[in-house]
């Protein structure tokens, strides 16, 4: 019949234990002491020393016995219940029961755990591969197995590089590159498109995603085409709109105090909608393909932000602005002029437009290492940290009020973002709350050039506008 588990004992220390771990080491020494103190005679001291010493043998080997009982019955993990004592070893046996009941119970958890898991990464449709820190594959999930034509167990052990010959595949497997990757497949579809995604996983390796995105690019293909055609069959009808409004406002109607205010509010709307529209299709041209080559000139930004700063000197002069512009004149760029313009007029309208008055912007562009950068630092109220992350998507306003008063789209920061990932650029944008916001446009170096500006006063470099 089997025995019942031992009972849990304490482990904390009180005197009682440590009578009963130490009393039986020390009588002997303390009889023997006590019978010197007596007045006992050597002769008769030798046999109580004898018999102290023998006892000292047999104390010692019975602890040593029950320590090599202790770990063969521990380490044997067939046997589950502890094997009879006594003493302080009764107590021993017993907390290692429950230790080790205790580990097996949260073995048994993550062994739960990791084969939920595993199920779940096996019913995944994208395929799921994990390797080691140089590429070898070491799992891969059914998906994988059908997409790469993988033969496993087989595969195990061999780099991905086997079946997916890119030349930014070993930089994007050893992360170097970047964290996604676009890649066709040579035996699927030809209109397949997948998307691989690579998360470190430290000494461990890394975990590589691969899924089907063929269905989300036509969806966004679908979308471009919906708004560039929309916007531009707009165009049409808004300017036969704007033709007329113009008539009715050159006509003495206009200057009836009913008809009048509502004449100049249908102007400032279609003004609006026109800008809309162009922002609309600016934005789908971005999209739509990388920089035309044939239409990629030189140009210096330097002059061509100061022809912005004229076509805002009312607005700035009427809010009392001080603009510096610390510009480096003989510093050009190679780029659509259009992107180049619209990065400059967007940053330079929405600092003039949210900063309060009789404050300061600041403007550079200049060579900053490896990259060409130009930087519009505002002293406006800022942006609140849990609205930079999405301040760039479209139509995407911090203060829905105050940017209906101020007027805009809501795409400038959208336009600016996608003309510098156009060339392989950057928008940076860092801000402080009631400090001010600064946005950065980080363009490759090889985009740069020296050469001569035509500026008609090509000395004032530092231009300051109170």
């Amino acid at each position: 019949m089997q025995s019942r588990p031992p009972a849990r004992c304490s482990p904390k220390r009180s005197p009682m234990n440590f009578l009963r771990a130490w009393v039986p080491a020390i009588l002997p020494v303390f009889l023997l002491l006590l019978w010197i103190l007596l007045g006992a005679r050597f002769v008769a001291i030798e046999p109580m020393f004898w018999v102290a010493l023998c006892f000292y043998a047999l104390w010692i080997g019975w602890h040593r016995q029950e320590a090599l009982r202790f770990r063969v019955w521990f380490q044997d993990k067939k046997t589950r219940i502890p094997p009879v004592s006594s003493g302080i070893w009764e107590e021993t046996f017993a907390e290692g029961y429950h230790y080790r009941r205790s580990q097996e119970r949260q073995q048994q958890i993550l062994t739960d755990q990791i084969v939920q898991l595993r199920d779940a990464l096996q019913a995944l449709p994208d395929a799921v591969l994990l390797m080691d820190d140089e590429g070898r594959l070491l799992w891969v999930n059914p998906a994988a197995v059908r997409l790469l034509h993988l033969q496993w167990p087989e595969d195990l052990g061999k780099p991905l590089t086997l079946w997916m010959r890119l030349p930014q595949m070993q930089e994007f497997l050893m992360g170097r590159g970047a964290v996604s990757l676009d890649l066709v497949l040579p035996e699927q579809r030809s209109d397949a498109a997948f998307e691989a995604l690579r998360y470190p996983l430290g000494e461990a390796g890394a975990l590589v995603l691969i899924r089907d995105v063929t269905r989300i690019r036509q969806l966004e293909q679908i979308r471009r085409d919906f708004v560039a055609n929309v916007s531009h069959e707009l165009r049409s009808p808004l300017t036969v709109v704007r033709g007329f409004l113009e008539n009715l406002l050159d006509n003495p109607l206009a200057k009836d105090p009913e008809i009048g205010p509502q004449l100049q509010r249908m102007e400032s709307e279609s003004l609006r909608m026109q800008s809309l529209l162009e922002d609309l299709l600016s934005l789908a041209r971005m999209e739509a393909s990388g920089p035309d080559p044939n239409r990629c000139e030189p140009l210096f930004p330097a002059p061509m932000i100061e022809r912005v700063r004229e076509s805002l000197a009312d607005e700035i002069q009427a809010k009392g602005l001080r603009l510096h512009l610390d510009l480096d004149e003989g510093l050009g760029v190679r780029a659509e002029p259009l992107d180049i313009q619209s990065i400059i007029q967007n940053l330079f309208e929405n600092a003039v437009k949210y900063t309060p008055p009789h404050r300061e912007i600041q403007i550079s562009w200049a060579r900053e290492g490896d990259f060409l950068v130009l930087r519009v630092l505002d002293s406006g109220d800022g942006i609140p940290p849990e609205h930079l992350q999405r301040v760039t998507e479209r139509f995407y306003r911090v203060d829905q009020g105050r940017s209906r008063r101020v007027g805009g789209t809501g795409l400038g920061l959208s336009i600016v973002r996608h003309a510098a990932e156009r060339y392989g650029g950057t928008l940076r944008i860092h801000s402080e709350v009631g400090k001010g916001s600064e946005f950065s446009v980080f363009f490759p170096g090889s985009m740069g050039f020296r050469g001569s500006s035509a500026r008609a006063d090509p000395q004032d470099v530092v231009i300051k506008v109170s």
